[in-house]
């Protein structure tokens, strides 16, 4: 579903841009009957239209839409303010480190003193 989802947008967001490849190609493979029914030159054959002023009339269309969209697109101006040198900081204190050794009193001696292996192992 997800998948399906990430297609569909992909497709709309194509089609978006692609608006007038799409018009053009729709004309072509309709041409006949846009000559027939929807040109208004039809009742002129001398001018040889064959569609394309309704084909005109679409892409018209097409750019005023797409004018009219980018236009109410609100239009902000971002600017970069370079307002570190206005806190004045003073170098860190040096920092003192502590070094803590721990000597375990019991760890003085070698562990092979210690160690003794159990009795069933010795022969």
């Amino acid at each position: 579903m997800k998948y399906f989802l990430i297609i569909c947008i992909f497709i709309g967001l194509l089609l978006q841009n692609f608006s007038r490849s799409l018009i053009v190609m729709q004309f072509r493979a309709n041409q006949s009957y846009i000559a027939q029914v929807l040109c208004e030159n039809k009742n002129k054959p001398e001018m040889h239209c064959n569609g394309r002023c309704h084909l005109k009339k679409e892409l018209d269309r097409d750019a005023q839409q797409e004018k009219n969209n980018n236009t109410s697109k609100d239009k902000y101006e971002v600017m970069f303010v370079d307002a570190l040198h206005i806190f004045h900081t003073a170098p860190p204190a040096d920092q003192i480190t502590f070094t803590v050794f721990y000597k375990d009193p019991n760890l003085d001696t070698f562990v092979f003193s210690i160690f003794h292996p159990p009795q069933s192992m010795v022969s």
